[in-house]
């Protein structure tokens, strides 16, 4: 019987929503946004021989710096978070800019003005791409300052607190559940 009473209160505790832990939600979203950001430092870190970065790793890197400040978000139950829309408008932004803001000027190792031109961005690009990079690092701030508060907005959402306790002597078993649902 004691034995049944206490698989009752395991079982009873195991089917109530979990409590999310803040600092777990903040561990995740500040580790994720680290993690990302030494893959995208890594990009420019291992870049081969004559060029700036190394294209295939940076990338992989900005593509998990959409995603990875969220996981705090995403252990709250919430999976679409402001800084993931932050991230993306700014993403839109520096495509939009990249493919607009270019002009066609003589290479510099030109050899006659017959050679083709080379596409280089013009001078408003600059500040485009700027106000992209602060909005997208912006997003990851957000995201990852706001992890622990999304782990409070579930545990306030779902008000589900059980604390089981089971007491036992040479003759009785006693076993509770208290809580707030």
């Amino acid at each position: 019987m004691r034995r049944v009473v206490i698989l009752l209160v395991l079982l009873v505790c195991a089917s109530a929503h979990a409590e999310k832990k803040r600092r777990i939600a903040q561990g995740l979203a500040g580790g994720g946004a680290a993690v990302s950001g030494a893959v995208v430092l890594a990009g420019f870190v291992t870049a081969p021989d004559a060029t700036p970065v190394n294209k295939p790793v940076m990338y992989t890197g900005l593509g998990m710096l959409f995603v990875t400040p969220s996981l705090g978000h995403f252990y709250s139950g919430q999976y679409l978070t402001w800084g993931m829309g932050i991230r993306a408008a700014a993403t839109g932004l520096a495509i939009a800019t990249l493919e607009t803001q270019y002009k066609y000027v003589q290479c510099d190792d030109a050899m006659s003005s017959n050679d083709p031109p080379c596409k280089v961005l013009g001078n408003d690009a600059i500040p485009l791409l700027g106000v992209a990079a602060i909005a997208f690092i912006g997003g990851v701030w957000w995201d990852t300052l706001d992890a622990g508060d999304a782990a409070d907005r579930y545990n306030r959402d779902h008000g589900v607190t059980i604390q089981p306790s089971v007491q036992t002597t040479a003759q009785t078993v006693s076993a509770g559940i208290s809580g707030t649902f």
